[in-house]
């Protein structure tokens, strides 16, 4: 495996994390649409920090905004893609929310299978914009 993919994924990894996090404190004070669109800026902002001083920083060109902006616009693509996919699993979980709903409260509670729920849409959301985020930032940010 290429080191600098390697390096992209823990990265990304960590990123997550921020993402999960912050998504999961904020979506049970605020509406999802707007906690999914927070949680995906502030990883955006953390995974940027992350690769430019570690995972490209021997591909650094232009000023740090520069990057930072550069970052934002590839960023966005995987991000869409991640925020659709969120949503759609939404849409489809509420269309079959009794059996969901079911299945989930069977093995956890109340409010541990919500978060558990919207953790797992939301892993699921991050892993479809990983390929789009990492071929922009090769080809694009860091080019």
């Amino acid at each position: 495996m290429d080191l600098r993919l390697l390096k992209f994924m823990i990265v990304g990894g960590l990123g997550t994390l921020v993402n999960e996090g912050v998504f999961l404190l904020s979506a049970h004070s605020m509406p999802i649409f707007f906690s999914l669109g927070l949680a995906i800026e502030l990883s955006i902002i953390f995974n940027f920090i992350l690769n430019d001083i570690w995972t490209f920083k021997d591909r650094r060109v232009g000023s740090f905004i520069k990057r930072l902006l550069k970052f934002h616009v590839s960023s966005f693509s995987g991000g869409i893609v991640q925020y659709i996919t969120v949503i759609l699993l939404l849409v489809v979980f509420l269309h079959f929310s009794n059996l969901s709903e079911i299945l989930l409260f069977l093995f956890f509670s109340y409010i541990k299978a919500q978060s558990l729920f919207l953790a797992v849409i939301n892993f699921i959301g991050i892993v479809s914009g990983f390929a789009v985020r990492f071929i922009t930032s090769l080809k694009y940010v860091w080019a």
